[in-house]
Parts: structure tokens; C-alpha cells; sequence
């Protein structure tokens, strides 16, 4: 069993493959319309294209689905959950309350994970997360290695964390 998963962000669906090329284990992508990956141009089709690509050759692919969501947005965001359950997107990164409560009822079969935009901080509030569903947390950057310990102890969740600015995604909690 793998401790740690390499994970790489991919604008498109070529960046994911020079990513797996690379040795990413997942990859991460997001619409521009409903991540806050706001200068990439992902559509619908090149998300399930990589999705399709990657569970292909053993890889995963999670969705950023972490848009700060304003009540006009959220058709889309049921459309988009609907989709992502029926294309087996292997999770969705979500910064909000109300979207990870449409994931949990349009896209049951959706991992959800925590985005690090909900500045998770103290084991409280990953408690809260892991009550609704999270399989996976993105803690706040200003997190010792100290504070990811005692998350990751109150929580057994998994957690991906940032040391010294660099991404460590940790499914054992040992970053």
C-alpha cells in the first residue's frame, strides 16, 4: 500500500500527461467556471477525456470544484456533480459547505475533499469537515508539521499538506 500520492496540477489534458509521464499518481484540474483555477480553459469533454485517460493507465483524477459559490452558480455546480459522478471523477476538491452537501446527495460515488481555500487549521473544524462526508483534507498553508500531526491523530483522515511552501499529499498522514 502507497503512503504517499504525487499529485500535480494539469491545465489541460496534455499538461496531465506529461505529468504522468513524470510520475504523478493524480492529477487535479477544475473549469475555469467552477474552480478557482481561473486561467486555464478546461472544458467538460477534456475533463472526462483525462479522466478516462488516467483510470486507463492506473491514475487518478480529482476535480476543483472550489469556486466561492454565489447562489447563480449553483445549477451549474448540480449539473457539474451529476456529471463528475457519472464520469467517475475519483473526487472533488470543494471549498464550500453548500456544494459539498450537493455533492453528498448528485454525486454520491464522489470522494469529497476539503480544498485548502476553506483554511482548515485545527483538528475542530477537520472534525466538522469529516461529519460531512470529507475523505481528504487540503490543510491551511500555516500549518506546522505539529498542527498536521495532531490533525491527522483527531481525524485519521487524509491530509494534504504544505511544508515549507511545498505540497506534500499524504494518505498516512506522514509528511
Amino acid at each position: 500500500m502507497k503512503n504517499i500520492e504525487l499529485l500535480a496540477p494539469a491545465g489541460s489534458f496534455e499538461k496531465a500527461k506529461i505529468a504522468f509521464l513524470y510520475g504523478a499518481d493524480a492529477v487535479y484540474m477544475g473549469t475555469s467556471s467552477l474552480s478557482l483555477r481561473s486561467r486555464v480553459s478546461v472544458d467538460d469533454d477534456e475533463l472526462e477525456e483525462t479522466i478516462k485517460y488516467a483510470h486507463n493507465i492506473g491514475k487518478k483524477v480529482y476535480a476543483a470544484v472550489n469556486i466561492y459559490a454565489f447562489d447563480e452558480k449553483y445549477d451549474e455546480i448540480i449539473n457539474q456533480a451529476k456529471r463528475l459522478n457519472e464520469i467517475k471523477v475519483d473526487g472533488a476538491i470543494i471549498s464550500d459547505g453548500g456544494v459539498v452537501e450537493i455533492f453528498k446527495e448528485y454525486a454520491p460515488d464522489v470522494e469529497i475533499h476539503i480544498s485548502t481555500q476553506a483554511s482548515i487549521s485545527n483538528y475542530e473544524t477537520a472534525l466538522f469537515y469529516k461529519e460531512l462526508g470529507a475523505k481528504r483534507l487540503v490543510l491551511a498553508r500555516e500549518c506546522s508539521k505539529e498542527d498536521i500531526k495532531r490533525i491527522k491523530d483527531e481525524t485519521g483522515l487524509d491530509l494534504e499538506c504544505f511544508i515549507h511552501g511545498a505540497m506534500c499529499t499524504s494518505i498516512s498522514g506522514r509528511c
